[in-house]
């Protein structure tokens, strides 16, 4: 059986849809994912679906405490447990900064097919770029590059992925992604695996004796090899070949990442704080720096507290996380032997407090007693 459905991104004419089919025992994590694939989003943001006035999506153990509705966990609710009737309509939404809203029907319940693997069956017109503003931002770029002398054009066209057209569709290029996938959106329980083979992990000491049978062509090519890999592995390497100079740079990358999510070049910042901490814990990952780590960590807290006074009180979430991140950074100053960190950011860290004074929520407060722990005070 597969259930067969058309999706349709909300608010813009003419349409951009598709048609595509897979097993209602996928989870809605799965159909997040496949969902993706079909329209041709990048998977760079948080979604969540709304099914029978149920919210299904990836509940963050750090608020749950703060949040204010149930939340279901999309790995492990099936689409057939809430959906199981034609014509049944239900809403996903993907970027809760943009948010893209797309509704979801169940036009055919199929029994005569048996193969689980997802298909896309039909569609129209290229995806909107990712970060693009929602709505709105999609249609005033489509109005800016179809205006030959519009004075944002240049902008724009230098923004835009390469090769971006909106007219674009090609189901062919939807299924070779799907087929890459594939073993990731079925059920688990209808994946096929080799019997009585057991799963190969890669130790550290079978790694160091592969290393140390390999000549040096051997080794150089293994590393070109992990060079073109993924562009995590290739900043990877920047750092432990280029060292310092390759640091600061990706430190300035992942700092305009951060400060992005609070104020962008153009419109508003969209508070995605777990995008700006992932970027913070993935440059820790990445270059091992922890003073640089730390830096992020504290531009983290400042356009938080930039952000409330230019824009007002926000919510008790907003300000655990941002209390939350100073915390962190008091404890590693306090854990430097040396007072260097101290020494270097001691002002910064009394201006986030100082500035705090008369934000709503108890910040300042929370705050004051965090600095007032620095034992170099």
């Amino acid at each position: 059986m597969v259930y067969r459905c058309r999706i349709e991104l909300d608010e813009i004419a003419p349409k951009i849809w598709r048609e595509f089919q897979f097993h209602p025992d996928v989870t809605f994590h799965q159909l997040h994912k496949i969902i993706q694939a079909v329209m041709g989003w990048e998977n760079y943001h948080l979604y969540e679906f709304h099914v029978n006035e149920k919210v299904i999506g990836l509940p963050d153990p750090t608020f749950a405490d703060l949040e204010d509705r149930e939340m279901l966990n999309a790995r492990r609710e099936t689409v057939q447990k809430h959906v199981q009737e034609e014509n049944a309509v239900f809403t996903y939404v993907y970027d809760f900064g943009d948010d893209w809203q797309h509704t979801v029907t169940l036009i055919k319940i199929d029994a005569s097919t048996s193969d689980p693997a997802p298909l896309c069956l039909d569609g129209a017109r290229g995806c909107p770029q990712e970060d693009v503003g929602g709505v709105w931002g999609h249609q005033h770029m489509m109005e800016v590059l179809l205006t030959p002398n519009h004075p944002e054009r240049d902008h724009f066209i230098g923004w835009v992925r390469e090769g971006y057209d909106p007219e674009h569709f090609s189901c062919e290029e939807v299924n070779q992604e799907l087929e890459r996938q594939k073993d990731k959106l079925i059920p688990k329980s209808l994946v096929k695996r080799p019997v009585g083979k057991k799963p190969v992990k890669l130790t550290k000491s079978a790694l160091n004796k592969h290393l140390k049978q390999l000549n040096s062509d051997q080794l150089i090519d293994l590393v070109k090899a992990c060079y073109g890999a993924s562009k995590e592995m290739e900043k990877f390497l920047a750092v432990r070949i280029l060292g310092e100079e390759a640091v600061e740079s990706l430190f300035e990358e992942y700092r305009k990442k951060v400060e992005k999510e609070f104020f962008p070049e153009r419109g508003f910042g969209k508070l995605r704080l777990q995008e700006a901490k992932h970027a913070i814990s993935e440059f820790e990952r990445l270059t091992g720096n922890a003073r640089y780590a730390l830096e992020l960590k504290l531009v983290y807290v400042e356009n938080g507290v930039d952000f409330t006074l230019s824009y007002g009180d926000i919510d008790e979430r907003f300000y655990y996380s941002m209390v939350s991140m100073y915390a962190d950074i008091i404890d590693q100053v306090n854990e430097d032997e040396t007072a260097e960190l101290f020494d270097e950011f001691e002002e910064r860290l009394e201006a986030v407090v100082s500035k705090t004074e008369g934000i709503g929520w108890g910040f300042h407060d929370h705050l004051a007693e965090l600095h007032a722990q620095i034992r170099w005070i």
